[in-house]
């Protein structure tokens, strides 16, 4: 199974210009608990639940056989689909793209974290990583909108999210857990390969 994990060629993190004037300076990173986003009542942005995937597909669409019998069955409707993810893990995430409607997306961001130079902001992001979270996998990808990833549930979303490119690091621990602390890396100024973009005009209505 191919796996395409071709990195892009610039990240973008949106935020409040407190705390990403902190990842420039210093490089401080925040990895959330998965399970954090589904208590995002009030943040449309990234309420969901990163634990557990559901999609479907229209009857039409799917074919099931009975693997004893060899007999066809068509479904009447949609086949829901439901992926977890087995345990909680730790995140970040970025967007593959400049998209000036996403500072209405998320609550209080009047900035945005330019990542010029991927590939050594990544090296540097996963060995600090090693460090602080030994025993755990640290990946990270495109996520897939609407399907599933060929890296599982951690890696797909719904389709209403698709709109966020979204870049994502997911490090999951050895076995199962179900409470997780925040963790808070540092990987020294990444000033020389990242910039800071003030959040421009108010952005029109998007069509």
């Amino acid at each position: 199974m191919a796996i395409d994990l071709t990195r892009p060629p610039k990240l973008y993190r949106y935020s409040e210009r407190k705390w990403l004037e902190r990842s420039l300076e210093l490089g401080e990173f925040r990895l959330r608990p998965a399970s954090d986003y589904s208590q995002q009542e009030t943040d449309l942005a990234q309420h969901d639940d990163e634990l557990v995937r559901v999609s479907k597909s229209s009857a039409s669409s799917v074919s099931i056989t009975i693997e004893r019998t060899g007999q066809t069955i068509k479904p009447l409707g949609d086949v829901v689909y439901r992926s977890e993810v087995g345990t909680n893990y730790l995140t970040i995430c970025f967007s593959k793209c400049w998209d000036k409607h996403l500072f209405d997306d998320f609550p209080d961001t009047d900035a945005c974290l330019v990542i010029h130079e991927v590939e050594g902001f990544c090296e540097r992001l996963h060995s600090a990583a090693e460090l602080a979270l030994p025993q755990w996998a640290g990946m990270d990808a495109a996520v897939i909108y609407g399907g599933k990833s060929k890296l599982g549930a951690v890696f797909s979303k719904p389709r209403q999210f698709i709109l966020q490119n979204e870049w994502r690091f997911a490090w999951l621990p050895h076995g199962q857990v179900e409470e997780l602390a925040p963790v808070l890396l540092t990987i020294g100024s990444i000033a020389d390969i990242a910039e800071i973009v003030t959040r421009p005009n108010r952005a029109a209505p998007r069509p």
